[in-house]
């Protein structure tokens, strides 16, 4: 009897179990995922405002080009007379197609020809130089404000490339620009070169091809002719000859 209450709360126990609803399990946060970080585009950076700083200011190069005025003398080589000429064994001066050609065979002297018409003051002169036979240090160039052969200013352009600037003075001999490398001047024979100066009061300015060398001032000679020269140095025979004399009043 016992036994069978037993099992009769068994089967009671195992009935009310089976009824009961089972707990719902605790719900779980799902996380969502983190959005990946995209970079972002400035499609109009700013950009940096430079800063404005003042221009240095440049000191402008004077105008060295001459201010030529009436035509005064058109050399054109025609007329010997005019010209001192010479035939010897040292030295030659003759005057013909156009040009005046000098050739000097003596050792370091000077040989001169100046022109016997015309005096200038205030001027720009120009002449055409042909170097036929010349070297090192043999010289050619303009005389300019000539009152005979020792009193007058040179321009000189030497045969490797320099230029300077002499003065002759009641037998006096200065060097008033001392000889000066510019690669203007034709360093090797034959060559053609122009050269120029411009006088005006004291002030000389000298040109080469139309492009300035350099200025002096100097106030012994104001007034003359002109003329042209060479020089040899001693290694040989030099001859230049010129054409196309041009001298203009100056425009102040």
């Amino acid at each position: 009897m016992r036994s069978l209450r037993i099992l009769f709360l068994l089967i009671t126990l195992l009935a009310t179990s089976a009824c009961t609803p089972s707990a719902s399990p605790t719900p779980t946060a799902t996380l969502e995922p983190s959005p990946t970080p995209t970079a972002t585009r400035d499609w109009f950076p700013a950009t940096e405002t430079p800063t404005l700083r003042p221009l240095p200011s440049a000191t402008p190069t004077p105008d060295m080009s001459p201010g030529q005025g009436t035509l005064l003398l058109e050399e054109d080589f025609a007329d010997g007379e005019l010209w001192d000429t010479t035939a010897d064994d040292d030295a030659l001066v003759i005057v013909e197609g156009n040009q005046i050609h000098l050739t000097q065979r003596e050792t370091r002297s000077y040989l001169i020809s100046t022109r016997s018409e015309g005096t200038y003051s205030d001027f720009y002169a120009e002449v055409t130089a042909n170097t036929n036979l010349c070297r090192g240090d043999d010289e050619y160039g303009l005389v300019i404000r000539a009152l005979n052969s020792t009193n007058h200013y040179r321009l000189a352009f030497s045969c490797d490339g320099r230029a300077k600037v002499d003065r002759l003075y009641q037998n006096g001999y200065s060097n008033v620009v001392v000889w000066r490398q510019h690669g203007r001047v034709p360093s090797l024979a034959p060559a053609e070169v122009r050269l120029g100066v411009w006088a005006n009061g004291s002030e000389l300015r000298f040109f080469v091809n139309d492009v300035y060398l350099f200025s002096v001032t100097d106030s012994l000679l104001y007034r003359g002719g002109v003329g042209v020269f060479v020089r040899s140095s001693g290694e040989g025979d030099v001859s230049v000859s010129f054409s196309d004399l041009r001298v203009w009043e100056v425009n102040d």
